[in-house]
């Protein structure tokens, strides 16, 4: 505060306020339908970096055609990947470029910062055990049947459906992809171009930001083209030992072993022991190969993913809330 003197006494005047943020308070206005987003981005390192990748009318018009599936290595393991390619195209989401890319706990946490609020302690421990296994993919698509207006990750974000098991649906994507359980999805999209923005340029860290930029300026597919994506899951899945990420068969693999996860498979061998696997894997190396898959094969499936009454700082945004908004 600045004080002046007059004769009537001490006139106290407001120090002028400093912007919390350099990007334009309407940056975001085309790029979200969820107003708390907005703002959340307007503060987000990584979303104000993205604007700089999108700054032309064709990068922005990009971002309502194009969208992005990374395929987990839940999906290279389980050999759900070219399930997921080939689902994605019937339905008109054609690959442009893929690179693959590995997760550490600081990218996850920073790619599901609004949302990691809500996961449970029980899906913090095993998450970066998943998500560390192996390569993933990231793979861009070109929405080929932009019908209704929609952006193409609004659009993939509705096909995909809920992320609770306990809320799909015959025809949600996630279903026919052969979802397994709140872990074991296979795939992670983004829900609308805000997130593109966002997600695409801490991707870029791993992936190289010129790799991006070739991809943003690369032309469409045509019919007949080979799929990019498809060599290199052809590689990844060379490296990684194919799994059935069945519950049941990992838990009897694992009691015929001498190491401390086959003492657990024999001795808690029940969801409701779930605690003991638990400390085990804050104490117990993973073992290698197959047998790795049948530890998180156990642990997915009986990991309780949410906080209960805890809700993510920022929710899904629907096509319904784009609708309204048009």
């Amino acid at each position: 505060m600045t004080t002046t003197t007059a004769a009537a006494g001490p006139v106290t005047h407001p120090a002028p306020t400093a912007a919390t943020s350099a990007v334009n308070h309407r940056a975001f206005d085309s790029l979200t339908a969820d107003p708390r987003k907005r703002a959340a981005y307007r503060l987000d390192p990584y979303a104000r970096e993205g604007l700089d990748l999108f700054r032309s009318p064709s990068d922005r018009a990009w971002l309502y055609t194009t969208t992005f599936v990374v395929l987990k290595p839940d999906a290279v393991a389980g050999r759900r990947g070219g399930l997921v390619l080939d689902i994605l195209e019937e339905e008109g989401w054609k690959p442009l470029a893929a690179r693959p890319f590995t997760f550490d706990p600081v990218l996850t946490r920073e790619i599901w910062r609004y949302q990691f609020n809500a996961a449970s302690r029980q899906r913090i421990a095993v998450v970066d055990h998943l998500l560390g296994s192996g390569p993933s993919l990231l793979v861009l698509l070109r929405d080929t049947r932009r019908t209704d207006g929609l952006p193409a990750s609004v659009r993939l974000t509705a096909a995909k459906g809920a992320a609770d098991p306990h809320s799909a649906h015959a025809r949600d994507l996630r279903t026919r992809f052969g979802r397994v359980n709140g872990l074991f999805n296979f795939v992670h999209t983004a829900d609308e171009p805000a997130d593109l923005v966002r997600e695409l340029r801490l991707f870029s860290y791993r992936t190289g930001t010129a790799w991006l930029r070739t991809a943003l300026a690369g032309a469409p597919p045509r019919t007949g083209d080979e799929c990019p994506a498809r060599s290199r899951l052809v590689d990844l899945e060379a490296d990684v030992p194919a799994h059935d990420l069945d519950c049941a068969q990992s838990l009897t693999r694992l009691a015929a072993r001498s190491d401390p996860w086959g003492d657990l498979a024999r001795t808690y061998p029940t969801p409701a022991d779930v605690r003991q696997w638990l400390s085990a894997l804050a104490e117990v190396a993973l073992p290698s190969g197959s047998a790795r898959w049948d530890v998180l094969s156990v642990l997915t499936s009986w990991i309780e993913c949410n906080e209960p009454g805890v809700a993510p700082l920022l929710a899904t945004v629907s096509a319904t809330d784009w609708r309204k908004q048009a």
